[in-house]
């Protein structure tokens, strides 16, 4: 069983991260405090004195109702952090697979399985990374008086395989 002391040091830290978690999608901590105190079935007043550290009761159902959305919001949290790094291991997944040249990469669906009968991004086109330059030859129209561009030693090692 828990005495009143117990109970308020174990519901404020709770009751805290509900506020600020409240008061950062609302941008008032007046009104975190009357959003949250209707989601625990108490006053934004009560939550504000509660918080304060003033004398007030803490009911059984307040207590369970606290208890309960600290819960949901710790499960929520996890469950956007799963979300978060399993999308980063197909990423991973997809990065180092490009970086190896073994497979194309295929489009994948929001959850990201690839989706049924992907085809590539741009249809006519064989799929390649994007990392992997196909031809890495200098691009460069000959331009006029562009001839000390080519008297470098990297360009003309670059074109000499030709």
């Amino acid at each position: 069983m828990l005495t009143a002391s117990q109970a308020r040091d174990e519901t404020l830290p709770k009751l805290s991260a509900l506020v600020r978690l409240a008061q950062s999608s609302m941008g008032s901590k007046m009104a975190a405090y009357d959003a949250v105190g209707r989601r625990i079935g108490a006053s934004g007043s009560w939550v504000r004195k509660f918080m304060g550290r003033q004398d007030t009761g803490l009911d059984g159902h307040v207590l369970h109702n606290i208890r309960t959305a600290y819960e949901r919001l710790c499960s929520n949290i996890e469950a956007a952090a799963d979300a978060a790094e399993a999308t980063n291991a197909l990423l991973r997944e997809d990065l180092h697979a490009a970086l190896r040249g073994d497979r194309a990469a295929h489009p994948r669906t929001p959850g990201g399985a690839p989706a049924a009968g992907a085809t590539p991004r741009r249809p006519g086109r064989a799929a390649a990374s994007a990392l992997v330059v196909p031809d890495a030859r200098p691009r460069v129209p000959g331009l006029p008086g562009a001839g000390d561009l080519t008297d470098l030693p990297l360009w003309r090692a670059a074109n000499e395989e030709e």
